[in-house]
């Protein structure tokens, strides 16, 4: 749950970081220099038709060229060259498109037929040709091939307006005219500007600085569409002359497609088509309104239901084990959860800006929006991408190995993942850096933001490299893997993570994050680098040291005994691997039985419950041992013939009882009120409850066949001593 809403929280955050990013670029771009287009001519003045122009045979000549063989680019060496081209293959565009729907509307069928589309796309060439000539470089990225084809069809409405309403002579200089230019001028300059207009044409691009093919200039391109403003409504008039394409931009704007309405569309009733291409919204029709608005709520509703799954997959409480060998499914599955939303809001900004034909500010406020949210949704789906890799590298790399410990799958993970992780922040920052330049942030901008994060890390990160240079140290040297059982400092555990910056240890209490740079500098102790035999599974080590009797230190017998049993009793434990013990016995120290061996452990539940299982096997075999050697007292009354008696009364009460033997029965010991017999019992193959119980019925046994012997055991007896004081 708590990284469902990180994954949201992020989505957010880099939804409104982008925004803010892209809203200056809404405003669209301020071009210098821009003047007015002067509509006002002096009425002293004549208008000079386009036919007496001087360039006017040259534009014929090409428009012919350009109809019969439309090959070739329309940028030229000279402005001349540019400025013909284009306005010859726009007006065969706008022409050329209605020729085409005239030609094949009335075909059978909802969709252009064949010869209909391969009459389109020589027409949409010829139009791609003439954009070409645009400079849209102080476009958004993003938006920038839109609105250069919406600018080119308004410039050529200018150039209509110009052409067709000068009064004065229009000299279009060639290459040569230029070069006279230049000669006459102090300074040369790569740009001409048509008379009675703010029309430039340069070859000075910012881009490509070798240029020297003359195009429309970029702050031209920009302010093409206020020049429109003011001689729309004059275009129409204009309609019906040579070169002249007056419904151009109006039947580009107000119907689908982007050159070419689709067929279904154009043969709707004409009185529902001017219903539906009614302006409604910012210059936006109807038809485009409700599709969009249809097609943005559908992805809406996609987004709600596979972010709500996305979430859910986060919220898993199972905390097995093995849970580890489903980690790559579920990542997966959260991958096939984010690629439907990067492929249907790609899908829907197509239908929007491609389909529908957006223009105008609407086009770059919806364009923006859907590229933040598209390259959001890309950064997102790296990440999951790189995740499920990097766990399915993982699992297969151990299978092919031949393992199926959780261990081994952990500690595999944990060198795999960090590498797919700075993969994917490396492919994020490029992803990011893609979209900031769709944005319209010039790429040198964008070098220098990113200058800011590394002077971030230089002032205030240095714990964080220190950390990140100790964790590359620990995965290089390797004293510790996952899984492992191991000791960092004070702290005693698995270890379950070894990341960039940290690595955590599961202690009894819970789990411990430690920074690498102090895990760098503690003293280590793993525990588990123990293999009983080459290719095994690796083992963690366990020690424990039991102390003996606390009434006396335990005889050399009782040592003996208590090792026989201890070992054999470890030996039968098959969780329980090499174990070897001993009885340490230093001086001016409490005796202690020490086990060490090896076992198998992946959690702390189970090694607390085979450590608890050990004390408490060990702990009863002590209790044994000493209940099995004890000291039988008898009073100085006792004869020879009835000390004689007391092993024999012995042997026979253990004969009797079920799992004792005697190993001896000696008097080792005259003591100051009785005669002490040492006596020396084995036990083994009972458990404790029967052993316990056999005690008692041996102690009962003993103290009636001493009665019947007439042997007596004396009571405690003290000695006082008494002075008379003066």
């Amino acid at each position: 749950m708590r990284q469902g809403r990180r994954i949201v929280a992020f989505l957010i955050g880099l939804v409104c970081v982008f925004l803010v990013s892209g809203l200056p670029l809404i405003a669209g771009p301020q071009p210098q220099g821009y003047q007015p287009l002067d509509t006002r001519y002096a009425s002293a003045l004549p208008v000079i038709p386009l036919e007496d122009q001087p360039f006017y045979p040259d534009l014929v000549k090409r428009a012919d060229l350009w109809r019969h063989t439309p090959l070739g680019q329309v940028v030229g060496d000279s402005p001349r060259e540019t400025l013909l081209n284009f306005y010859a293959v726009m007006a065969d565009v706008g022409q050329l498109i209605e020729d085409v729907e005239a030609s094949h509307l009335n075909d059978r069928g909802l969709f252009w037929n064949r010869q209909a589309r391969a009459e389109m796309e020589e027409v949409q060439g010829l139009f791609d040709a003439a954009v070409a000539s645009l400079d849209g470089s102080s476009f958004p990225l993003g938006v920038r091939s839109y609105l250069k084809d919406e600018a080119a069809i308004q410039l050529k409405h200018v150039l209509d307006f110009i052409f067709s309403s000068s009064r004065q002579i229009i000299t279009i200089p060639d290459a040569g005219a230029m070069k006279s230019l230049n000669d006459d001028r102090s300074k040369d300059t790569q740009s001409w500007t048509l008379p009675g207009s703010s029309i430039v044409l340069s070859s000075q691009q910012k881009d490509d600085p070798v240029n020297s093919d003359f195009y429309f200039s970029a702050d031209t391109v920009a302010a093409v569409s206020g020049m429109y403003a003011q001689i729309s409504p004059q275009v129409a008039d204009l309609d019906g002359q040579t070169f002249i394409t007056g419904a151009f931009y109006q039947d580009f704007v107000h119907t689908p497609g982007r050159l070419f309405p689709p067929k279904w569309y154009l043969n709707l009733p004409a009185g529902f088509r001017s219903a539906i291409e009614a302006e409604v919204l910012f210059g936006q029709t109807l038809f485009r309104l409700v599709l969009s608005i249809i097609a943005i709520g559908m992805l809406l509703l996609l987004f709600a239901l596979l972010i709500r799954k996305l979430i859910r997959s986060f919220r898993s409480s199972s905390r097995d084990p093995e849970r580890i060998w489903t980690l790559d499914s579920l990542a997966w599955k959260r991958v096939v959860l984010v690629l439907p939303m990067v492929i249907a809001t790609k899908l829907v900004e197509l239908f929007v800006d491609d389909y529908l034909n957006f223009t105008g500010m609407p086009l770059v406020v919806l364009t923006v929006m859907f590229e933040v949210g598209f390259f959001s949704l890309v950064v997102l789906l790296v990440f999951l991408f790189m995740e499920a890799l990097g766990r399915s590298t993982s699992e297969l790399l151990v299978r092919m190995a031949g393992g199926h410990d959780v261990w081994r799958l952990q500690r595999t993970s944990n060198r795999v993942m960090p590498t797919c992780r700075i993969l994917s922040g490396v492919i994020a920052i490029a992803v990011i850096y893609k979209l900031l330049l769709q944005l319209g942030l010039s790429p040198s901008l964008v070098l220098a933001l990113s200058t800011v994060p590394g002077l971030a890390i230089g002032l205030g990160a240095s714990k964080l490299l220190s950390n990140l240079f100790a964790g590359l140290s620990l995965q290089t040297d390797r004293p510790l893997r996952v899984g492992e059982f191991c000791e960092i400092g004070d702290k005693q555990g698995f270890l379950t993570k070894i990341g960039l910056r940290s690595v955590e240890i599961e202690t009894v209490t819970g789990k411990v994050t430690i920074p690498n740079a102090v895990a760098e500098d503690c003293i280590i102790n793993n525990l588990s680098r123990n293999q009983p035999a080459p290719g095994s599974a690796q083992m963690q080590g366990l020690e424990l040291n039991l102390e003996l009797d606390d009434d006396g230190p335990f005889n050399p017998d009782q040592i003996n005994d208590l090792l026989t049993l201890a070992r054999r009793y470890a030996e039968s434990r098959p969780d329980l691997i090499n174990p070897c013990l001993t009885v340490e016995l230093e001086p001016d120290a409490p005796q202690r039985l020490r086990c060490i061996g090896l076992i198998d452990v992946a959690n702390w539940r189970d090694y607390i419950e085979l450590q608890e299982s050990l004390t408490l096997a060990f702990n009863e075999l002590i209790q044994r041992v000493d209940l099995c050697h004890f000291v039988l007292g008898v009073s100085y009354d006792t004869t020879d013939q009835q000390l004689t008696q007391i092993p024999v009364i012995l042997r026979g009460i253990i004969e009797r009882t079920a799992g004792f033997e005697v190993k001896a029965c000696r008097l080792l010991e005259i003591a100051e009120f009785s005669y002490n017999f040492k006596c020396h019992l084995f036990s083994e193959g009972l458990t404790y409850t029967q052993f316990k119980d056999s005690i008692d019925e041996i102690n009962r046994a003993l103290l009636h066949e001493l009665a019947a012997a007439e042997i007596v055991i004396p009571f405690p007896t003290a000695v006082e001593i008494q002075r008379d004081g003066d």
